[in-house]
């Protein structure tokens, strides 16, 4: 079967029991039409994932995809818990799975004791593990490792709408995010990724939450987005 140039979709709110949208760990899609992460349940991890299997890039052709990815969410607090751990955006080979190890920092796409992680994410990091992160809350561009290649300051504030857009270039193979914060200001981030040495041809995409002994709420409004091999 040929592989389709060109996957688009539109959640502008989500439906519980939608086939399209995959949901592991403790993520819901509540009847408000809000996808929640991890909806301050008792699970660390919690993901959702487009079902259908996305083209990166085509062996047979060589293409490599563009694409542009738009959604908004808010992070809420928890009363007398104090704020993590945090909400990614993620590429990750098709069929992926909650890896081992996986709460609190590792923000559900990483397994600590495993060396051969592969994605490619950007991550909203609401909790500073002195590990892998900066001395501040941050938006950080990863590849296979939560050490960010490029970050930016996220002045996070409880119950703000964020909104987010993502473009890959394939052409200058880079990924772009702007974030429009719920004051107006905006922040924005790039980094160089070759999507085609990274990731397999086919991929998942999705979010991931977690929390751990602190708690905060993940809700996603909206999703949209459409990939082009070219």
């Amino acid at each position: 079967m040929a592989t389709p140039k060109k996957i688009s979709f539109n959640f502008p709110k989500f439906t519980p029991g939608d086939a399209n949208i995959t949901l592991q760990g403790g993520a819901k899609i509540l009847d408000n039409g809000i996808l929640a992460l991890p909806d301050d349940t008792s699970i660390e991890q919690s993901r959702a994932l487009y079902t259908t299997p996305v083209p990166i890039w085509d062996s047979t052709t060589g293409e490599v995809a563009s694409f542009v990815t738009s959604f908004s969410f808010i992070v809420t607090d928890i009363p007398n818990r104090y704020p993590a751990d945090g909400l990614v955006f993620f590429l990750a080979p098709f069929g992926t799975q909650i890896p081992n190890n996986s709460g609190g920092g590792a923000l559900a796409i990483v397994d600590p004791n495993n060396a051969f992680n592969r994605f490619v994410a950007v991550e909203f990091d609401s909790y500073i593990n002195n590990e892998c992160d900066p001395s501040y809350n941050h938006i950080g561009i990863d590849v296979n490792s939560l050490i960010s290649l490029k970050t930016v300051k996220w002045n996070r504030v409880s119950g703000s709408l964020e909104k987010v857009s993502i473009i890959y270039d394939s052409l200058a193979k880079t990924l772009s995010v702007a974030v429009t914060h719920g004051n107006g200001q905006i922040s924005t981030i790039s980094q160089v990724i070759d999507l085609k040495a990274v990731l397999p041809e086919k991929v998942s995409v999705g979010f991931s939450g977690t929390i751990c002994d602190g708690r905060e709420r993940h809700d996603i409004f909206s999703w949209s987005s459409t990939s082009t091999l070219a």
